[in-house]
């Protein structure tokens, strides 16, 4: 009996964080089953990449938010950058694919220690608004410009959280590819 309750207690973390998750992944306004379609999309660009070459799964990121993959970072070679999007394209049920790499030998420590920091701050600003559905954002920030992807509830929404990212110090551009609630698409 000892060994049965150590089992199951070892278990409830498991079935209680399973469940947090789906609780915290529910609340997204693309809901569970957007949110496991784009965590496969995910899951399934970054092993394709990283089998075409690791250097290149290295030097990008690569966000994905309704079926929509946004490929940022830095390569040395316009070919990679090439490849990236054909590999993106055909991962199935990508919608569009929007291609922000650009060919340079990269940024330093202290460039990639900026934007992780800018993201933060940015986050951290609509995690606290009241009147933001922070969830249902995506933010990565490549060379200080910030890119936003997700659902808004609305126009002033967006129109928000395009705000807080463009204030904060260091940013030098906002690129928003997020979509307002019920609007198609592309």
């Amino acid at each position: 009996l000892g060994v049965v309750l150590g089992t199951l207690s070892a278990c409830a973390p498991v079935i209680i964080g399973g469940g947090a998750l789906v609780g915290t992944l529910a609340t997204r306004e693309k809901g569970v089953t957007g949110t496991v379609s784009d965590s496969q999309i995910s899951t399934a660009l970054k092993a394709k990449i990283y089998s075409y070459n690791s250097d290149l799964f290295a030097k990008i990121g690569m966000n994905v938010q309704n079926g929509e993959v946004l490929l940022t970072g830095s390569v040395p070679n316009p070919e990679w950058q090439v490849e990236a999007e054909r590999i993106a394209w055909e991962i199935n049920g990508v919608k569009q694919v929007i291609n922000h790499i650009e060919i340079s030998e990269g940024s330093g420590l202290g460039s990639v220690a900026s934007d992780s920091l800018i993201t933060t701050q940015v986050k951290t600003n609509l995690l606290f608004d009241g009147d933001i559905r922070s969830l249902n954002y995506s933010i990565k920030t490549v060379g200080g410009v910030v890119y936003i992807m997700g659902n808004a509830q609305s126009q002033e929404e967006l129109d928000k959280v395009s705000s807080y990212a463009s204030k904060v110090k260091g940013v030098k551009k906002v690129m928003n590819y997020a979509r307002i609630k019920g609007e198609a698409t592309p």
